[in-house]
């Protein structure tokens, strides 16, 4: 990142950690100061980092969610408007979907708007922002027409207008299962009929809500429908404004579930075939017309495509992408790796977990590096500054919010607002910063500290320290003000009696810990008059005022990791700079450290394909959580129930199974009892076979398939390019080449369906090849099958069913059935057979 030129603070914005020397009435002197960064802390900052589910409408007489029956992994802390859980986990952020099941054909009751109202309230009085997401179904189709839609959109969104200070920021939602934009009616991206509806609904949405809420959507190829299409389909015009386009954000749903985030990336469009490379790459380019990060935040899926065990995928994605703000509440199968991934320090990142990583470097973390500027100022006069910051995060800030320089004495405060400075411009990197502001005529003289402040722009919210952004520096954070304390003696007009600081204190050592409580001791300092004590800082937040060189800090958790630092004081109020900074860790268990029992799993049900287990339920002294399922050692699945299915499978093949109890504290059970299952063998296909790959006859050296008809293949990776025969099923490992054809040559007319037998190495290939027969070639994911769907691969064997006459395949003359995988993907198939039924 080069690095820019900015405008920002003022002279006595910058004298961090580090005492001031007033100067009487000589000129003023120019000083620069570096300052201590925390490179290791994951302190909470608002309008980034994970976020947590809740159920923030949570009267079950307009939500028929709100009770434990309905909401898949409901825990009651849903509906708890206190937010414990998001507190305790240091977060910000919470999400709410906002069910509207009950509404699909009817104006949405004032008693929910009036619930959605006091659920903001709640979040506001937290101290939190939220998320949002409308959405007509859970896990099923959608079907909502385009007026009740438009009409809900103009009641939720006069209530979300009215609470906008607490909303970060919409999920485009209404359309489709969970509100995701698949699965239900104007969700065909290749449909150019269905596009102007989409289009009017962020449109009306946009026209609904105020500039400051960014508008997230899932799929890259409808964010590029609304921003930047091939030619407009609408027939009232595409009247999105510039600034509207500039709120449409990036909602990545399934994060790292495989290689296309499981669909995200690999939807075909009306306006024309882009490769999945190309929308990642729209994605990272993602920006504002001026240059600002867009808003990107999302969740991971059930599933681990990616198997990103060592965390490389996580930090090389979230930073290509920008993210700011992901799910911590799902899903376990990708966080729990997250958790259990140790990285090693690298640069200025320390060692600490995936998680830990993620979780400091989701959105900015901004941090003073050093500055220059004169040491005195009179009132009325100009303060010039010249400083170098970083942010170290992945993103800059998405939002505006006016920085200011505050002079305070405790007595007298002054906001000096730097106009001329916007923080959104602080991008990942490095910035220079050169400003000037004005300190009032009438300020009042004597010493003051100098802090910079970053409130958040909203009346109600200023004031108030969680909603303020707090740097990545060690021993300037005043939690109380919500300011960041640059200098701690600045004098204003003449410097009377002692002007000078001590010397910073050295030789910080840990010197004792308990379960409760850590011990430091320091070599004192020195002063011109005298030192009269010193300030100790946890984590950037003073705790301690001693006289001495030693210090104990009580109170703490057990099992649990801090960083200090210490400065001295004399009786001026002159503070030194801040000492190096040491780490501690307090001896036992932090909370809950008793482990969950021991589950035992009992005789499972089982198919060709799949395994079902079950187990009897663990007991705990806080509560069981959930469970992780072994196959082998590799962790397959993490239900909150009794039961497992695991799918995709092969056929006659032996398993082994085991499980774990975990509670909310992460402990995990002793491991249960081993369970080994043999698949069943694969039923034979019914119908007419055209291949089963059964070896009789044999592929490919026979090239004849089932119906003693040429077959054979051409440009895949494994078998010379044929594929391979594994298991009685043929793989095909395909990159962007592969074609595959097998003759039918015989009268279809009384069959209904041609049937394929498959399944992927990571789900989603449907778009990856088409599929001819009969005179109908068609990409697979093209296909209609009965009830209007199309296919859909995943990762266990499905039988699809096409229907021929539907699709336009001439059944009396069908040729040769062929797949050609020339679209730019990169996996693996595997048929298991073709028939006709």
């Amino acid at each position: 990142m080069p690095t820019r030129s900015l405008r920002m603070f003022t002279a006595t914005t910058l004298l961090a950690a580090l005492a001031v020397v007033a100067v009487g009435a000589a000129p003023a002197q120019a000083a620069t100061v570096t300052y201590q960064a925390d490179l290791s802390t994951a302190f909470a900052n608002p309008e980034r980092g994970y976020h947590n589910r809740y159920e923030i409408i949570n009267d079950p007489a307009v939500n028929d969610y709100v009770n434990a029956a309905t909401i898949p992994g409901f825990n009651p802390d849903l509906l708890d408007r206190t937010f414990a859980r998001v507190k305790a986990n240091g977060n910000t952020l919470v999400h709410s979907y906002v069910h509207l099941d009950k509404y699909k054909t009817q104006a949405l009751p004032q008693a929910l708007l009036d619930n959605l109202t006091s659920g903001l309230a709640a979040v506001r009085t937290a101290g939190m922002k939220i998320v949002l997401r409308p959405a007509y179904t859970w896990d099923g189709y959608a079907s909502v027409a385009e007026s009740q839609i438009l009409a809900h959109i103009a009641q939720l969104n006069a209530v979300i207008t009215a609470n906008a200070d607490v909303v970060l920021h919409l999920e485009a939602g209404y359309l489709g299962a969970w509100g995701e934009w698949h699965t239900g009616t104007l969700t065909n991206p290749s449909s150019a009929e269905e596009a102007p509806a989409r289009y009017r609904i962020v449109k009306k949405i946009a026209d609904t809500t105020p500039a400051s809420i960014p508008l997230a959507m899932r799929y890259p190829i409808y964010i590029k429908e609304m921003i930047d299409p091939t030619s407009c389909v609408v027939p009232e015009g595409c009247t999105l404004t510039q600034a509207q386009k500039d709120r449409i954000s990036f909602h990545n749903d399934c994060f790292l579930a495989d290689l296309n985030d499981m669909g995200t990336y690999d939807n075909p469009s009306w306006m024309g075939w882009f490769y999945i490379e190309q929308k990642k790459q729209w994605m990272y380019d993602l920006a504002t017309s001026t240059g600002f990060n867009k808003m990107v935040g999302g969740e991971t899926c059930g599933a681990d495509g990616y198997n990103d065990a060592a965390c490389v995928n996580a930090q090389t994605e979230m930073n290509k992408l920008n993210f700011t703000e992901i799910n911590e509440d799902y899903a376990a199968v990708n966080t729990d790796k997250w958790k259990a991934a140790n990285l090693a320090a690298s640069g200025n990142d320390p060692a600490e977990t995936c998680f830990t990583r993620i979780k400091r470097k989701m959105g900015y973390r901004l941090r003073l590096l050093d500055a220059t500027f004169p040491t005195t100022v009179a009132p009325g006069g100009s303060l010039a500054l010249t400083a170098h910051l970083s942010n170290d995060g992945w993103s800059g800030l998405i939002k505006g919010r006016t920085a200011y320089l505050v002079l305070d004495n405790g007595t007298n405060r002054y906001n000096l607002p730097l106009s001329s400075v916007d923080p959104r411009t602080w991008l990942a990197g490095a910035s220079t910063v050169t400003a000037g502001v004005t300190v009032p005529g009438g300020a009042v003289a004597g010493n003051y500290k100098l802090a910079l402040w970053l409130p958040d722009p909203a009346s109600a919210l200023q004031a108030r320290p969680e909603y303020a952004i707090r740097l990545a520096n060690t021993g300037i954070w005043d939690a109380a003000k919500g300011y960041n304390v640059l200098a701690s003696s600045v004098t204003v007009g003449s410097c009377t009696g002692d002007c000078t600081a001590p010397s910073a204190p050295a030789g910080l050592t840990v010197s004792g810990v308990t379960n409760t409580s850590v011990s430091l001791s320091w070599t004192a300092s020195t002063d011109n008059v005298g030192v009269t004590g010193y300030q100790v800082f946890r984590g950037g937040t003073q705790v301690g005022t001693p006289t001495g060189t030693t210090f104990t800090d009580t109170g703490r958790s057990p099992g649990q990791t801090y960083q200090y630092a210490v400065r001295a004081v004399d009786a001026a109020g002159n503070a030194s700079g801040t000492s190096a900074t040491v780490s501690a860790t307090t001896t036992g268990c932090s909370g809950d450290c008793t482990p969950p029992s021991t589950p035992t799993v009992s005789s499972p049900s089982k198919s060709d394909t799949s395994v079902s287990l079950s187990w009897t339920a663990a007991t705990d002294n806080v509560g069981v959580t959930g469970y992780e399922v072994f196959r082998g050692s590799t962790l397959v699945g993490s239900p909150t129930g009794t039961s497992y299915t695991d799918t995709g499978l092969t056929a006659s093949t032996a398993y082994s199974y085991t499980v774990k109890a975990r509670d909310a504290a992460g402990n995990r059970s002793a491991v249960s009892n081993t369970v080994t299952v043999t698949t069943d063998a694969t039923p034979p296909p019914t119908g007419l076979v055209l291949d089963n790959f059964d070896g009789i006859p044999a592929y490919p050296s026979a090239t004849q398939n089932d119906l003693g008809k040429w077959t054979g293949a051409n440009c895949f990776l494994d078998g010379g390019g044929s594929g391979v025969v594994t298991g009685g099923a043929l793989s095909l490992r395909y990159n962007a080449c592969g074609w595959f054809g097998s003759d039918v040559g015989v009268d279809l007319s009384t069959r209904t369906y041609l049937v394929v037998r498959i399944k992927g190495a990571a789900g989603g290939e449907q778009n990856h090849f088409n599929l001819g027969l009969g005179g109908s070639t068609k990409l697979f994911a093209d296909f209609t099958l009965d009830g209007g769907a199309h296919p859909v691969i995943t990762t266990s064997y499905q039988d699809i069913k096409i229907p021929m006459v539907a699709n336009g395949i001439n059944r009396n003359s069908p040729s040769q059935l062929a797949m050609g995988f020339w679209y730019g993907g990169n996996s693996t198939v595997v048929i298991d057979h073709i028939s006709f039924q």
